[in-house]
């Protein structure tokens, strides 16, 4: 079996909502592994708010950015299993969404917009996690994947989703499982 490598031009965006796919920037490579963080550098950063379709993105702190992520990913994670978010990741999440409200603006569409000037590319992530958690049918199908501990909205019909991909995290679940079957155990 090939594995390649994921990298921020890369990895696979199943978060099903923008703030759980930046959250998922960091993730678990194995048990006992460090693990893989996808933000090194402002570059980064850049490359990954272009991906997802922010294309004015300047390059951003990335001190900033990874502990909006690991609010993000400590919010949502409690919202999965059944937790109340502590008050810490909610204030950072809501310090950094303040300062995208005070200084964007709403654009006329269907629906209306946010829009800025001179996008922070963390101020779209933080409206994004707030718009989900302010979503009640949303925010009841967060999922924290039984592998790899990223997030996602799932979107099955009866919510019953355990991984974040079945082509991934799922296949190396079912492996392990034939495995220890054939050994007898």
């Amino acid at each position: 079996m090939v594995v390649t490598a994921r990298s921020i031009e890369n990895y696979d965006l199943i978060g099903g909502d923008l703030a759980l796919d930046f959250a998922n920037t960091l993730e678990a490579t194995h048990e006992g592994e460090p693990h893989q963080d996808h933000l090194r550098a402002p570059a980064d950063l850049v490359a990954w708010a272009r991906r997802v379709g922010l294309q004015d993105a300047r390059p951003g702190d990335l001190d900033a950015a990874r502990a909006l992520r690991a609010a993000i990913h400590a919010v949502f994670a409690a919202v999965a299993t059944g937790d109340v978010p502590a008050p810490a990741p909610l204030d950072t999440l809501l310090a950094v969404h303040a300062g995208a409200v005070a200084e964007g603006r709403l654009t006329p569409g269907d629906p209306y917009a946010w829009d800025w000037e001179r996008p922070d590319p963390l101020w779209p992530v933080a409206v994004a996690a707030v718009d989900l958690l302010r979503s009640p049918e949303r925010l009841a199908r967060v999922k924290l994947c039984a592998q790899c501990s990223w997030l996602f909205v799932d979107r099955s019909r009866n919510g019953s989703r355990r991984w974040c991909s079945m082509g991934e995290c799922g296949a190396q679940v079912k492996m392990r499982r034939y495995r220890a079957a054939r050994r007898g155990g």
